[in-house]
């Protein structure tokens, strides 16, 4: 056993692909392993697979899981593999375990003779117990408490009450007692170019509109005007500021900040240095309508990612005149049915338009083997060979990640590559296009599809069914390419 393994294996069971985690979990060869870190995992793994079944496979796995939390504690004097068997005893129906265990756990706290933890973990497992118990307002109180010693811990608070937030359910009490604990909002912010640099009038009205929405993570880009405007009220109010450009810093600072004046250029700077982090597009030193588009649709996929990994909510923001038409990005997320607001302004300086580069946004699908004839491609998509490696083209992404899918069931021990990116309009250079997603066809496990970075961030906005996970990076001729990848566990 190595924590390599375990920690992996706990990244794909958070993403909801409970099959899958089993699946590594036994290649690992971890079922035989008495060690407390892996019986606590496998106790995990069970739990997830009792949540997606039902009748007497639900109580049984729910029944394993209990086991192996239990085997996890043994004799230690561990509070987290207590309180878990103790739960999944209660949403088994085991009620008087479920007591004795909450029971023990407590008694275990105020001892103070237990395994060190996390003093957040310590207030957090007192709150699990307290509810098993029926004590609902001092499980309240106490993990109010708890969040309140560790405010920023939010990936730990969304695991807390989802766990909570099942005990309420099975209690047969109103899931919304803990919601005022919930992190807060992700925020994708675009708008308006074209603003005075001090336009206070612009600035309340977004000001506004950010107190109703009170997001704590924002990710957009900062081009000069009301993208710089919504990033400064983030910082201002605490939020994390996620940034997330068409180009490289450089050019987009030149051709999107600076030819609007030194004072933008200075907000900008500040606010560079102030993010929590900066994504930039490759191929991207020209700006042109589809590297924006395309930064737009990778920031509001950061943002679905981010609401989904904390159970909180997405919300986009979009400063416009009255007379702006919709973005294709903003399109999408309608479609998608999310939270969507406008704040209506005037342009209170010139725009200085200038002419912006001839390009496209394509999907690149690589094949390590032929594909099935009998495979429908949807309509606009091409077919070439590259140096044994089929490719497709594709003007969509949810369409490109249906057919890889569909190619990949159809065919399991395939490799596909998959890249969305920015290419010159007309450009028939198919080694220059294609070369990416080739590589990445070559390097990709059977069964699974490798998919570029930053590109294929905006899955999570065009094909929220799938779920591409980052994994790492891979040593190519032309560097090395972050990957995300979808691995195909064959079905139950």
């Amino acid at each position: 056993m190595t924590l390599s393994n375990l920690t992996r294996i706990r990244q794909i069971a958070r993403t909801g692909d409970t099959l899958r985690a089993w699946r590594m979990f036994e290649a690992a060869g971890l079922l035989a392993s008495n060690h407390p870190d892996a019986l606590s995992l496998r106790g995990r793994l069970l739990k997830d697979r009792a949540l997606k079944a039902n009748g007497e496979q639900r109580s049984a796995f729910f029944d394993q899981a209990e086991a192996a939390y239990l085997q996890s504690a043994g004799a230690r004097r561990a509070t987290y593999p207590l309180i878990n068997a103790a739960t999944i005893a209660f949403l088994n129906g085991k009620t008087d375990q479920a007591r004795l265990l909450a029971e023990k756990t407590l008694a275990l706290l105020e001892s103070g003779n237990h395994d060190p933890e996390t003093s957040y973990w310590l207030g957090a497992t007192r709150a699990e117990a307290e509810l098993l118990l029926g004590r609902f307002d001092a499980g309240k109180a106490t993990l109010e408490a708890a969040i309140a010693s560790t405010p920023s811990a939010w990936e730990d608070h969304a695991a807390t009450l989802g766990q909570l937030r099942l005990i309420l359910e099975e209690a047969d009490r109103p899931a919304t007692l803990l919601d005022h604990l919930r992190p807060p909002a992700s925020l994708h912010f675009s708008g308006l170019i074209g603003l005075a640099y001090d336009d206070q009038v612009a600035r309340a009205a977004i000001n506004g509109a950010f107190d109703a929405i009170r997001p704590g993570f924002v990710f957009g880009a900062l081009a000069a005007g009301a993208d710089i405007v919504v990033a400064e009220i983030a910082i201002t109010h605490g939020a994390q500021l996620h940034v997330v450009l068409p180009t490289s810093i450089a050019s987009f600072r030149e051709q999107s900040v600076a030819r609007f004046g030194a004072d933008w250029s200075a907000r900008f700077d500040r606010l560079i240095d102030l993010a929590e982090m900066v994504e930039t597009l490759a191929d991207g030193d020209a700006l042109s309508d589809a590297g924006i588009t395309l930064g737009e649709e990778v920031a509001m996929g950061l943002t679905i990612r981010r609401a989904r990994t904390l159970a909180s909510k997405a919300v986009a923001l979009r400063v416009r005149r009255p007379s702006d038409p919709p973005f294709p990005s903003e399109t999408a997320w309608r479609r998608r049915g999310l939270p969507f607001r406008e704040v209506m302004v005037e342009r209170s300086a010139a725009r200085s338009d200038q002419p912006l580069a001839p390009r496209s946004r394509r999907v690149i699908l690589a094949s390590a083997r032929p594909l099935p004839p009998e495979l429908p491609l949807p309509s606009g998509a091409t077919v070439a060979a590259l140096a044994g490696i089929a490719i497709v083209q594709f003007d969509s992404l949810a369409d490109a990640a249906d057919f890889a899918v569909a190619a990949l069931r159809a065919m399991p021990d395939n490799r596909i590559g998959l890249d969305y990116r920015i290419v010159d309009r007309g450009d028939d250079q198919l080694e220059e296009i294609a070369g990416t997603a080739a590589l990445l066809a070559r390097a990709a496990p059977a069964a699974s599809i490798y998919a570029a970075s930053p590109g294929v961030l905006a899955m999570d906005l065009h094909a929220p069914h799938l779920k591409f996970e980052a994994a790492g990076e891979i040593v190519t001729p032309i560097g090395d390419i972050p990957v995300s990848m979808l691995s195909l566990s064959p079905e139950p």
